[in-house]
C-alpha cells in the first residue's frame, strides 16, 4: 500500500445527514474534510465542504489550490471551486466571493445547517457573525465516525506502525558515544522517507538526559552521554492515517532510581491494556496505569493523560484521560503511554497503539521491543 491508498467515506457524510435531519451541512476543518473524502489536505488550509440534500456535495478552496484539489478529486461527483475576488485562471471554476458571503449565501438558501465547529480550523473565523440559532454543531456526530475504525484504517496504521518500527531500531543501532538528539532525528526521517513517508505524524522526539524529564520537548544538540536514557517519540501518516510510538534505550549504566521507573512503567502500560475492554471507560484505563505508578510513590511525576485516539492526525477521540467517561468501542485505536518524570533529570515513557477488539484489545506495536539495552 502507497502512502496515496486511502478510501473516502462520502457515504458516512450523507448518513450524517439522515442522522441530523438537516438539508446541509458545511465542514470547515481540513482533517474531517480528509477524512469525508479520503484526499490530502493542509493542516492550515482555509477549505469549506458543504454537503447537501439537493445540490450534492461542493468543495471550495482557495484558488492556488484549486487545480490540485480538482485533480485528487477527478472522477467522483464532487463540485470543486476556487474562491478568489481578482484572480484569473483558466479552466478553473471560480467564485468571486469572501468566504463569508458564501457561507451567509448557503445559510439563505437552506437555513440551519450543520457546522464542524468544535473540530479546529483556520476557516472558523467565518462563523464568527452567523446568529447562533443557524447552526448545528455535528462534531460529536463526526467523532463518533472517525473513532471507530474500518479495517482498511486499521491496516493502514498497522502500515505506518510497521515503518515507524523500523525507523526506530534505525535509531537505535545509530547510537554512539557523543552523537546529537537532532543527528538520530535525522536518522529516523531519512530511514521512513526511503520508504514512501510524505508526512510525520509528528517531528520526532529524540531525547537524552536531561531533556527527556519534560513531556513536551524538542530535540537537541545535546549529546549521547555515557550513562545515558534515550527516549524515542515517533510517529509516521502512510495510507492516510497515524502511528505513535514511545521506545527507551539504556546507553552505559544507569542507576537502580532509574531502572526501578522503567519497571513501574512497563507494570502500568501492562495494567492499563489489560483493562480495555468494549464497554469499559476511557477514565477506567487511565485509572489502572495511575494506581500502578502511585503505589510506587510517582503518581505525582505522571503529569499527562495517558493516550489519545490515532486517526487522520495524531490525537483525535477518544482520549484516555481521567474524566473521560466515552465507553470503548471494538474498532477504536488509540495510544497508551504511561509516563514518570523527574523534572530536570530524567523521563520515562513507553506506548503502545492498541486496537479494542470484540472480546480484549490487541496491541498492534507489540512486535518493537520496548526497552532497549
Amino acid at each position: 500500500m502507497n502512502s496515496l491508498c486511502r478510501r473516502n467515506n462520502i457515504n458516512k457524510l450523507l448518513e450524517l445527514l439522515e442522522k441530523t435531519g438537516l438539508n446541509s451541512i458545511i465542514i470547515l476543518s481540513p482533517e474531517n474534510i480528509e477524512y469525508f473524502l479520503g484526499i490530502e489536505t493542509i493542516a492550515d488550509a482555509w477549505l469549506m465542504l458543504h454537503v447537501n440534500r439537493e445540490t450534492g456535495l461542493e468543495l471550495y478552496v482557495p484558488l492556488l489550490d484549486y487545480y490540485r484539489y480538482r485533480d485528487q478529486l477527478e472522477g467522483k461527483d464532487i463540485e470543486v471551486y476556487g474562491v478568489s475576488k481578482k484572480l484569473e485562471a483558466g479552466d478553473a471554476r471560480i467564485v468571486r466571493k469572501e468566504w463569508s458571503e458564501i457561507l451567509k449565501n448557503i445559510i439563505g438558501r437552506w437555513g440551519k445547517i450543520g457546522v464542524d465547529s468544535s473540530h479546529a480550523s483556520p476557516a472558523s473565523i467565518i462563523l464568527k457573525n452567523i446568529p447562533r440559532e443557524k447552526i448545528v454543531d455535528v462534531s460529536k456526530h463526526i467523532d463518533g465516525y472517525r473513532m471507530v475504525k474500518e479495517d482498511w484504517e486499521i491496516d493502514s496504521i498497522v502500515n505506518a506502525i510497521e515503518i515507524t518500527g523500523r525507523g526506530i531500531y534505525k535509531v537505535i543501532e545509530s547510537l554512539t558515544h557523543n552523537i546529537t538528539e537532532l543527528e538520530l532525528a535525522g536518522i529516523f526521517e531519512y530511514s521512513v522517507r526511503k520508504e514512501g513517508v510524505r508526512e510525520y505524524a509528528f517531528s520526532p522526539l529524540i531525547l537524552f538526559k536531561p531533556g527527556n524529564s519534560y513531556p513536551h520537548n524538542l530535540p537537541s544538540t545535546t549529546q549521547l552521554s555515557d550513562s545515558d536514557l534515550v527516549l524515542v517519540d515517533v510517529g509516521v501518516k502512510y495510507g492516510g492515517r497515524c502511528s505513535d510510538i514511545t521506545r527507551m534505550a539504556i546507553w552505559g549504566s544507569i542507576s537502580e532510581e532509574e531502572k526501578r521507573v522503567i519497571e513501574v512503567v512497563e507494570e502500568a502500560l501492562g495494567e492499563a491494556i489489560d483493562t480495555i475492554q468494549p464497554g469499559v471507560k476511557a477514565s477506567d484505563v487511565d485509572r489502572a496505569a495511575r494506581k500502578v505508578i502511585e503505589r510506587a510513590g510517582l503518581g505525582e511525576k505522571f503529569i499527562h493523560g495517558l493516550g489519545h485516539g490515532l486517526g487522520v492526525v495524531v490525537h483525535e477521540a477518544p482520549a484516555i484521560r481521567a474524566g473521560s467517561d466515552v465507553e470503548l468501542k471494538p474498532g477504536m485505536v488509540f495510544t497508551v503511554e504511561p509516563g514518570v518524570y523527574v523534572a530536570g533529570k530524567y523521563g520515562v515513557r513507553i506506548e503502545e497503539n492498541v486496537v479494542v477488539t470484540k472480546s480484549g484489545s490487541r496491541i498492534l506495536s507489540r512486535d518493537i521491543d520496548r526497552v532497549f539495552t
